[in-house]
């Protein structure tokens, strides 16, 4: 579960007072690329759990600069660092990027050429004339490239462990339920009573194991992709890593359902509806988003017949996606839904009804991957 901001962020966040006296590192970096100094009169912030300053510096360059803390901030930067190496060395022209022009591994920096006029995706897919299915389609292509970027750089394996929280759907650790919210304790108690949902996610992180592991982003959602000039980049590498590719193709579809249901419930008539009404309004809202997954699920398959053969794949999955592939992204979308529900829970205090409408949506999905592949725009699955 993943709650970063964007590497680059987007034009429509908030601007922060800046403080640069307690990272002195950060001019120190700049200095040493070349990039001029930042002034405390000139730089900016935004919204965020990690410290970043933005702005021009004295020789006219527009950085975005990014410090990764907490506990894995290292782990993150090296996966980061690891993304921009393999990108330098086989980038494809569908894998865009905003430029990395630096980074300092013991201050856990990072330096991005800032792009100060885009718009995230998130904010475009908030119009109805926004992200669209041709962005979509973009969006699917630039996963596809993701997928079959050549590497083998040890640090981007995933461990065995998946990003599904099993051992959480069995107890909480004893810091987790200490500083959970009372919402968050629900949602909790929601996956953990409910046998069968565990029993299927166990089973799903069980076949996503077994698949052909490819270099994927493991965070994509739709604020990590920002337009500019017509043109659609991707950001925020720091989960970069080789992982089972249902998992960015679920988070992307999962994105787009978890909207449809937001659409379709609003946490402020939630109560008012009847259980049918709901799911009448949830279908219809999912319908309405369809054609941009299926613009999506489309143009990653389009990309992914035209790529060679990616290096320790086995030869019958490289032209096409593997068997399988749309049921097990179906189920991370499913699960990406319990994934949003437990995000807002740590803000709430109690789990709301519109919460546990998208937890019955997810619910259906997980337990159903394969029959709901086509109604929410994987078709053609292989």
């Amino acid at each position: 579960m993943n709650t970063a901001e964007p590497a680059i962020p987007p034009a429509r966040t908030e601007l922060l007072a800046a403080d640069l006296s307690q990272t002195p590192q950060v001019n120190a970096l700049l200095t040493d690329l070349g990039l001029g100094r930042l002034t405390p009169t000139a730089v900016v912030s935004y919204p965020g759990r990690n410290k970043n300053w933005a702005g021009a510096t004295s020789s006219g360059h527009q950085v975005f600069v990014k410090q990764l803390e907490g506990r894995n901030g290292q782990e993150r930067l090296a996966r980061a660092v690891a993304y921009e190496r393999t990108h330098a060395v086989h980038g494809s022209e569908l894998v865009m990027s905003p430029r990395c022009l630096g980074w300092d591994e013991s201050a856990r920096l990072m330096v991005f050429e800032l792009l100060p006029d885009a718009t995230s995706g998130s904010d475009c897919a908030d119009r109805d004339d926004g992200f669209g299915p041709d962005w979509c389609d973009r969006a699917g292509r630039m996963t596809a490239a993701t997928h079959h970027l050549p590497t083998d750089q040890p640090e981007q394996v995933e461990p065995a462990t998946s990003f599904l929280p099993l051992t959480h759907l069995e107890a909480l650790p004893l810091h987790t339920f200490a500083h959970s919210s009372r919402a968050e304790l629900e949602a909790w108690a929601l996956l953990q009573h409910d046998h069968e949902i565990t029993d299927a996610l166990n089973r799903l992180d069980s076949l996503s194991a077994r698949v052909p592991r490819r270099p994927s982003h493991t965070d994509l959602r739709l604020d990590q992709f920002l337009i500019r000039g017509g043109q659609l980049y991707l950001t925020d590498w720091e989960e970069f890593r080789r992982a089972d590719p249902a998992r960015d193709i679920g988070s992307f579809v999962g994105e787009w359902l978890h909207r449809a249901v937001l659409a379709a419930v609003p946490e402020d008539t939630a109560t008012r509806l009847t259980p049918g009404r709901a799911m009448a309004r949830m279908t219809a809202e999912i319908e309405r988003v369809r054609p941009r997954i299926k613009a999506f699920w489309q143009g990653y398959r389009t990309a992914s017949a035209g790529f060679h053969p990616v290096p320790d794949t086995p030869p019958p999955h490289d032209r096409q996606p593997e068997a399988g592939l749309a049921a097990r992204a179906a189920a991370f979308a499913g699960w990406h839904l319990y994934d949003r529900l437990l995000a807002g829970a740590s803000q709430s205090a109690r789990l709301g009804a519109f919460s546990r409408a998208a937890a019955g949506i997810g619910r259906n999905i997980v337990l159903r991957a394969d029959r709901f592949t086509a109604a929410i725009g994987l078709e053609g699955a292989s």
